[in-house]
């Protein structure tokens, strides 16, 4: 397969990651070219980062340069993304960069936290009418899937399921990362006593299994919730593990590049 280029668009740091990181994976491991971006990354307006702003900048870059991935930053504030037309403008921006042959998003509907569907919302509207709102023409596919981090009862109902299984071990791993991260790690090493704002203090559980290797896998909670919701759609769909996707061009359902690339390995 000819070389690639993937978009995936996230509201905060972890999204892209816990969201698509099966396919994200599989594209790199292929040579494709994967495109991140951090729609909400002023990381001064969050009360779990303000005064580390560059450390996490830092270490989310450090993280992408690690998995292979570019990463990008909108820098609009932690539950302050707009649905305006200059938000939709600067995604818009990215995808006539990049010329993406595949965009994956956020679920539109996701009721929270707000930013989720906000960017699902803008980031749809961004790569249909790109050439229109930037008032040129750079022609890209409109391939476009909608993806889930949090899995619970609201409008997303998956017609696109890939087999992650090979690359679960690692994919499983990726949000432990962004949760010391948000449990603010350096400050508690300077106050034992400090709690994270954002509810984490570390590893909950201890997994072991095949799959994952002999030793045993310490898991953050947002790695909790990607290793279980993808052995729940790996059920939905006769694999070990698997992500669950919804399609936006139904032309190309079964047979696009997300396809395509999930059933390389």
């Amino acid at each position: 397969m000819d070389k690639k280029t993937v978009l995936v668009i996230g509201a905060h740091m972890d999204d892209c990651e816990i969201g698509a990181g099966g396919l994200i994976a599989k594209a790199v491991k292929q040579g494709h070219r994967v495109v991140l971006v951090n729609v909400a990354s002023d990381y001064s307006s969050w009360r779990t980062t303000q005064g580390r702003e560059k450390e996490v900048r830092e270490r989310i870059l450090k993280k992408a340069e690690e998995i292979g991935v570019e990463k990008r930053f909108l820098g609009y504030g932690y539950q302050q993304v707009p649905r305006t037309l200059d938000a939709i403008k600067k995604i818009a921006e990215v995808a006539i960069d990049v010329q993406p042959d595949l965009t994956l998003f956020h679920n539109r509907y996701e009721p929270s936290p707000s930013d989720h569907s906000t960017v699902g919302y803008i980031a749809e509207r961004a790569v249909r009418d790109a050439t229109r709102v930037l008032d040129t023409y750079v022609p890209f596919s409109q391939e476009m899937y909608a993806y889930e981090v949090y899995p619970r009862n609201f409008d997303f109902v998956p017609d696109t399921f890939i087999n992650i299984t090979d690359v679960i071990a690692e994919v499983a791993q990726w949000p432990n990362y962004f949760d010391e991260i948000y449990a603010g790690d350096i400050h508690q090493k300077k106050d034992p006593n400090m709690k994270s704002t954002h509810g984490l203090t570390g590893p909950r559980t201890e997994i072991r299994s095949e799959v994952l290797g002999e030793e045993p896998v310490p898991l953050w909670p947002h790695g909790e919730l990607k290793l279980y919701t993808a052995a729940f759609r790996g059920l939905q769909c006769g694999a070990r593990f698997a992500e669950a996707y919804m399609s936006l061009d139904k032309r190309v359902l079964g047979s696009g590049l997300l396809q395509q690339i999930a059933q390389i390995r």
